[in-house]
């Protein structure tokens, strides 16, 4: 769990961004192999055995479908290469993960590598803001990972619920502090990135923590409430390209009177062309699709344009147009069996809107909110079973469990 833990403050924080002789170290591959090692040397003498949850069958299903569809490819190479790199190792992580994550306790600490990671990212970002990248008047910042430019709004939208969780749950002045700290530093990122999409997830985000999250007790309602201030005074000092984007959205206008606003309009435009092209390619190849990480490539070819070779952002519409309609399904079945499989733990919600607005099919970060539902799942059956056994009869499932969770 140690390893496991570095590599998600590595993945997520990319300490080799601000430092950049850190990339010599490989810190990704050498903590996911000293992690993968520690596993398999405690299964190999007993002291652990695999734990196949529904979620690990699903897209363990979703790997062998892979596997099969290469021969299908567009470009056989392309697919074979997206396969191991980058999907063979977020399958790997996604299993350790849902073989380590067996206590609330590495629950919480998992999410505070993530926090942690956000607070370090977002506040180098803005103290050194002109050290960091720039496109425009839009901060890219210092990280090329899931905490830069526009896929900022995506972590900061799934990680709010659990914030919200943690401050109503612990009361420890050092970790209060540091919350607090996350959430006006990414609130006032996200606002130099001027995002739409990013804001828009934050938005949602912030509304379902309250009613399904902070609205049950008073230090929660606090919470909710200076988290809506932050983003309010974050708005407030906002930039003009963050009025010119988000503008954008309610005011068709607008459009003509400024380079910045013309550009948001192309960046929508390009999207739901890469829509309609994803839907087309499905429609083409529907069993195995295009062959996964071949999207762009056929994109560009078809059209015959270099700047044609854009992406899906739509992690729906990036399987299926890749993968075919049967992995859509798998991954679709994956997010209901997660979502039921909680509702039967606690009333919660997945932030699973954040896949409307990017393609992560084969990278890390949805696979960490999938493999954290997994570990609560374990963990609350573990206690219900060790609660209803003989030697514990003052057990009260409707108290202990959302206590426990």
């Amino acid at each position: 769990f140690v390893f496991v833990w570095l590599f998600t403050f590595a993945i997520y924080a990319r300490p080799e961004d601000i430092l950049p002789s850190l990339g010599e170290l490989h810190l990704t591959f050498a903590l996911g192999l000293c992690a993968g090692l520690a596993y398999f040397l405690a299964l190999g003498s007993g002291g652990t055995r695999i734990s196949w949850s529904p979620q690990l069958q699903i897209v363990s299903l979703l790997t062998i479908w892979f596997f099969v569809g290469v021969p299908f490819a567009y470009w056989k190479g392309g697919s074979l290469h997206q396969l191991v790199h980058p999907w063979l190792k977020t399958f790997f992580i996604f299993f350790l993960l849902t073989q380590v994550l067996v206590t609330a306790d590495r629950i919480q600490k998992l999410l505070w590598a993530i926090i942690l990671s956000e607070l370090l990212v977002t506040a180098y970002s803005i103290v050194e803001s002109s050290k960091v990248m720039w496109v425009g008047d839009r901060m890219l910042g210092v990280s090329l990972g899931i905490l830069g430019w526009n896929f900022l709004g995506i972590a900061a939208a799934s990680t709010i619920p659990y914030m919200s969780a943690l401050f109503v749950l612990r009361k420890s002045f050092l970790r209060t502090t540091l919350l607090i700290a996350t959430v006006c530093s990414l609130m006032w990122m996200l606002v130099l990135t001027a995002s739409r999409g990013g804001i828009l997830n934050v938005l949602v985000s912030i509304a379902l923590s309250f009613l399904l999250v902070l609205r049950g007790s008073a230090r929660g309602k606090m919470v909710g409430v200076a988290t809506v201030l932050a983003l309010m005074v974050s708005v407030s000092l906002a930039p003009t390209v963050f009025w010119e984007r988000v503008g954008t959205l309610w005011n068709s206008s607008e459009l003509q009177a400024n380079m910045t606003a013309a550009s948001a309009r192309e960046s929508t435009e390009d999207r739901l062309v890469a829509l309609k092209q994803a839907v087309e390619y499905t429609l083409e190849h529907p069993i195995f699709g295009l062959g996964i990480g071949n999207f762009g490539i056929a994109s560009g070819i078809d059209v015959g344009q270099s700047t044609a070779w854009r992406s899906t952002h739509n992690t729906y519409a990036e399987i299926c147009s890749e993968a075919g309609v049967p992995a859509l399904l798998l991954f679709i079945g994956l997010i209901i069996t997660t979502l039921r499989n909680l509702t039967k733990i606690i009333r919660t919600i997945a932030a699973k809107d954040a896949a409307i607005f990017a393609h992560l099919t084969y990278e890390y970060y949805l696979y960490y909110l999938i493999a954290i539902a997994v570990g609560l799942q374990q963990r609350a059956r573990a206690s219900v079973e060790l609660a209803t056994t003989d030697w514990i009869p003052e057990y009260n499932a409707n108290s202990s469990l959302p206590k426990m969770v």
